[in-house]
């Protein structure tokens, strides 16, 4: 019986592909940092990540090749978050990140680092070399801020990323 509520407990919050938390959690969370910082100014950065170019690695080589490149992309983030960071997988090759302490300057080192490293590092499918890169929108948690607004600046960044360099 234990086990059985451990296992409902994790798909409670955790993404069923990922070892990351799913996006339910990561609005929990959200919400939670919002509050600190509104309570003790307590700073957060938000960055939303979008995988490039996952349609033309599903359709040239199956979707198993494109669980793995989601799969490659959620080990990197969770490797390079700290304990108090918030990693998660918030949609279908969408990501975000909650850093814990950290300036939206901060955060825009920290995706350049990461799309560095998600560029750099090798995934293979089989034989082949899967492409990978991605998008990242940073931004400052803001008092007065409420979850959609948070977000809704985190994606305008990444999307405007998307339509510049394409990271």
């Amino acid at each position: 019986m234990q086990l059985a509520n451990e296992e409902l407990e994790r798909l409670v919050v955790r993404d069923t592909l990922t070892p990351l938390f799913n996006r339910r959690h990561f609005i929990t969370c959200l919400a939670e940092r919002l509050s600190r910082l509104e309570r003790y100014g307590t700073q957060s950065a938000l960055v939303f990540i979008d995988v490039n170019g996952m349609k033309r690695i599903n359709d040239t080589y199956g979707h198993s090749a494109g669980d793995l490149a989601l799969l490659h992309i959620a080990r990197l983030l969770a490797s390079s978050v700290r304990a108090t960071d918030i990693a998660a997988r918030v949609g279908g090759d969408e990501f975000a990140l909650l850093l814990d302490g950290v300036t939206e300057e901060a955060a825009n080192e920290k995706a350049a680092h990461l799309a560095e490293m998600i560029a750099q590092t090798e995934c293979r499918f089989g034989e082949e070399h899967l492409p990978l890169s991605a998008a990242f929108g940073c931004t400052a948690l803001r008092e007065g801020d409420n979850d959609f607004a948070a977000i809704a600046r985190a994606d305008m960044a990444m999307y405007a990323a998307k339509r510049g360099n394409g990271n």
